[in-house]
């Protein structure tokens, strides 16, 4: 019989949920704004299905276009991506999305991500926009977050630790998660800036 650990009670301005791409890069930009910050991973690794991805990445980009005649937008990119979703997304968030990608790809090379400086299409695309990752899959990405995270005190993470239910106050606003440590231990996150669900789901 195994005893149940005591039970653990913290509180950071943000609690992320999930250590994939996206928990990662909410770490990085958090705590980036002074925020202290824990993320919490299920698994015994980070980089959930980012790490596995193919590692390309889809930006308007006419520095690079333009000189080998590619014809390009943010708004080619945005109706492309949404046709492409048989219009299904939330086409604000497409819009985001597609908005801010060359100012993403700038950030994460401002952080030591590398990418060969080629533009292709990439498997899955739907034009010539991809840039593609020195390192194999998604391990460039991962490896830039983690490198960029290990240099800060005001992040921790946890790993093998899973989420189990979100904390509301009396507004039903989210200001904090209820966890399970890898010991079963119960563990109370509180959030005093807010909560980041990045719990893709990786399989």
């Amino acid at each position: 019989v195994v005893e149940a650990q005591a039970p653990i009670e913290v509180t950071y301005d943000v609690v992320i949920v999930g250590g994939g791409g996206a928990g990662l890069a909410a770490a990085v930009s958090a705590s980036d704004q002074g925020a202290s910050v824990i993320l919490i991973e299920k698994a015994g690794f980070l980089g959930g299905n980012s790490i596995v991805s193919g590692g390309i990445y889809n930006a308007a980009d006419p520095e690079l276009q333009e000189p080998l005649g590619i014809e390009d937008s943010v708004e080619l990119h945005i109706q492309q991506t949404w046709e492409g979703g048989d219009k299904v997304a939330d086409l604000d968030l497409v819009t985001v999305l597609c908005s801010n990608a060359l100012d993403g790809l700038h950030w994460l090379e401002s952080m030591g991500m590398e990418f060969d400086g080629t533009i292709t299409q990439g498997v899955g695309s739907l034009y010539r926009r991809t840039h593609s990752a020195v390192m194999p899959n998604g391990t460039g990405y991962i490896k830039c977050f983690t490198d960029n995270l290990a240099q800060k005190e005001n992040v921790s993470i946890i790993m093998e630790t899973e989420g189990k239910s979100l904390i509301t106050d009396e507004s039903g606003a989210v200001v904090g998660v209820i966890a399970q440590g890898r010991d079963g231990e119960t563990i109370t996150l509180h959030a005093n800036k807010g909560v980041v669900l990045a719990t893709g789901g990786f399989a």
